[in-house]
């Protein structure tokens, strides 16, 4: 049935009437004594509002600058993220170059993520995804799960306001899995009201309704009013996306109840504005009016631009429909300027449609038929914008679904896995009379092989100590030998302070190079670090602590193929030490000024080439050295091939080995 034009539940036209009658009243009363009570500051939850003043007593009594500061700025940029955006922001950037200073990385955290929440509040989603990357690099690095939670959270509702549902639906996704893990209720329920916004936007009311409820009833339990009131705003504007405007209105409503035990009246501001706008719709244009004057110098004095520019649409709105068009256009134009700077398409559509019928109302043809134009190029944009949304997220959505079909198959298999197995077991005890000798034959067979695995694993074992017991006395060794002479030289005090100093200082020097060479001893036979990920960073870390220091600059590059490939034990130490060996020689004989380090994939071989700008290598070699000789002994040992070109400028080593 259609009451004024607009479509309502069944409940007959009596009773339809009455109950949007009812609802109207209830929402009017409710907003009028909340516009009221804004004069007499109404206050958040008592929670929040101990918090925020204990927290600006503790920035008032300590103003050092220390960590403890910038918990505390934090902290309080959090409780007036809502009330005061724009102090939160400037306390949380505060923070965050407090943090920087002193290199407190939970701090920086921490600011990060609030500036990423002041930034989605201003509408600036740029600048809001880019604290959001940096707040989760950080949590990433300080294993920090609770505060990439909160960010994931962030990053959905940015995505959703950008209309990338594909990449919103993805981050939800990722969120809902780390709020299972970490057993966290209210995030649960917060990712499914997300859920719910997404599906609104791709047209599946049904799903998005389903959703609404089943977070609003999990909140309710709960006693989350945050939750409720964002269930509710979420059916609310469900049912304005489609034209019910009585139930979006009893929805914010119901919204505005809950959150009056969170925010204060400023807080308040964005849903009240949907009231009035739905008073509007409903056809009580004068009342809209009078709300919508008070909404603006609200929105105007904490200057929100998004509800500036709202509100102003409002006016504008109300005006027209009570025969003010003059005044109209003057608000139209305004809220057309206002969207136009702040990004905010719809309204920019809607202010051109106005500002159409207000011209043409006052006979300025010229004025309405262009900006009949803007908001025929501005409706044919979003209808666009809408398709190239919605079928992004539709894949998205399907990609999800695909994902979800194929985690139940790999179930499905691992079942039918199980049963072909107790299958197996059954005629496995049917039959293991018939098989006992086969099985004894199997066992001597397994019994020989076991013994050859076993004497082969020895031998392999047997070298590897060989090996790192060679290249500790090679190297550790020689240091530890250099350190007991010297300080027993020192101990007899043969000689001046300065001198002693200087040994001192070599003595230093070579029991930090000895436990380099112990470290590196341990991890090339650490079988954690067999990825080609853990070799680069070894090498990347190793050639930004030789080179450097001594004036080469690097140039560092590895195939992206290498992030998944493994290495075998024998092949990273041989190639780690021929590095090591490659790298000194450059530093101590080279005088080169530029050091280039390239890994690549070649089939089954992995490749090292080391190139400098420097001398080369002289014809007749250098006398007693064993660099060269090592590298070709450690390549040969592991099946590899090692090539040196000098005829160009400076030196190349070309390094093949095996990857199996």
């Amino acid at each position: 049935m259609r009451v004024g034009g607009m479509k309502y539940l069944p409940l007959g036209a009596a009773k339809a009437v009455v109950l949007r009658r009812i609802i109207w009243l209830v929402g009017f009363i409710w907003l009028a004594s909340s516009l009221q009570a804004a004069g007499q500051k109404l206050l958040p939850s008592k929670e929040l509002t101990v918090l925020r003043d204990e927290m600006q007593q503790l920035l008032a009594a300590n103003t050092k600058a220390d960590s403890a500061r910038v918990n505390h700025l934090n902290k309080l940029a959090f409780a007036l993220r809502i009330e005061n955006t724009v102090k939160a922001w400037q306390l949380s950037l505060q923070a965050l170059r407090l943090a920087h200073h002193l290199h407190y990385e939970q701090g920086e955290l921490s600011s990060y993520v609030n500036l990423s929440y002041s930034y989605r509040g201003r509408n600036q989603y740029d600048s809001a995804l880019y604290c959001s990357k940096k707040s989760i690099d950080l949590a990433d690095k300080l294993q920090n799960k609770r505060d990439e939670l909160r960010i994931l959270y962030n990053v959905v509702r940015i995505y959703i306001y950008k209309g990338d549902y594909s990449k919103a639906y993805a981050a939800n996704a990722k969120g809902l899995e780390l709020a299972g893990v970490l057993k966290d209720e209210k995030f649960k329920v917060l990712h499914t009201i997300q859920y719910g916004l997404i599906e609104k936007e791709l047209g599946n009311y049904e799903q998005a309704r389903k959703y609404f409820d089943r977070a609003l009833a999990l909140a309710q339990s709960d006693k989350d009013y945050v939750s409720q009131g964002q269930a509710y705003s979420g059916l609310g504007d469900l049912n304005r996306q489609q034209g019910r405007w009585t139930l979006a209105g009893y929805y914010y409503t119901k919204a505005a109840a809950s959150y009056r035990y969170v925010y204060g009246a400023d807080g308040l501001l964005d849903n009240q504005v949907n009231i009035a706008e739905m008073i509007d719709r409903q056809g009580d244009h004068q009342a809209a009016m009078v709300l919508a004057r008070k909404l603006f110098r609200r929105a105007t004095a904490l200057n929100i631009s998004g509800e500036i520019a709202r509100t102003q649409l409002l006016l504008a709105r109300t005006l027209l429909a009570t025969g003010h068009p003059d005044s109209a256009r003057f608000y139209g134009a305004s809220g057309f300027v206002k969207t136009q700077h702040n990004g905010l398409r719809p309204e920019e559509h809607q202010a051109a449609l106005l500002l159409a019928q207000a011209n043409a109302k006052i006979k300025s043809w010229a004025e309405a038929y262009h900006y009949q134009l803007v908001a025929s190029a501005l409706a044919d944009t979003l209808t666009g914008e809408a398709t190239r949304r919605r079928i992004a997220g539709l894949e998205g959505e399907a990609a999800q679904k695909r994902q979800q079909i194929r985690v139940q198959l790999q179930q499905q298999r691992t079942y039918l896995q199980t049963q072909q197995q107790e299958l197996t077991r059954l005629r496995y005890h049917q039959q293991q009379l018939a098989l006992a000798g086969s099985a004894a034959l199997l066992l001597a067979l397994g019994g020989g092989v076991l013994w050859r695995y076993r004497h082969r694993e020895r031998r392999r074992q047997e070298a590897m100590r060989t090996r790192i017991a060679a290249d500790l006395h090679d190297e550790v060794g020689s240091m530890l030998t250099q350190i007991s002479m010297q300080s027993t030289l020192l101990r007899e005090g043969h000689y001046a302070p300065a001198q002693q100093q200087a040994y001192l200082e070599q003595m230093s020097e070579a029991s930090r190079r000895a436990a380099r060479q112990m470290s590196d001893a341990v991890w090339s036979i650490d079988a954690r670090y067999d990825s080609a990920a853990s070799l680069l960073d070894r090498l990347r870390d190793h050639a930004h602590e030789v080179l450097p220091p001594a004036g080469l600059e690097l140039d560092f590059r590895a195939d992206a193929a290498l992030a998944t490939t493994t290495v075998p034990l024998a092949t990273r130490q041989a190639l780690y030490y021929i590095y090591k060996e490659a790298l000194h020689n450059i530093v101590k004989h080279a005088q080169a000024q530029q050091v280039w380090v390239s890994l690549r994939l070649r089939g089954r071989q992995l490749e090292l080439e080391v190139r400098d700008d420097g001398r080369g290598i002289p014809s007749a070699g250098r006398p007693g050295g064993q660099g060269l000789p090592n590298m070709r002994m450690r390549t040969a040992a592991v099946g590899g091939a090692i090539t040196f070109d000098a005829t160009g400028p400076g030196t190349a080593l070309l390094v093949r080995l095996p990857l199996r």
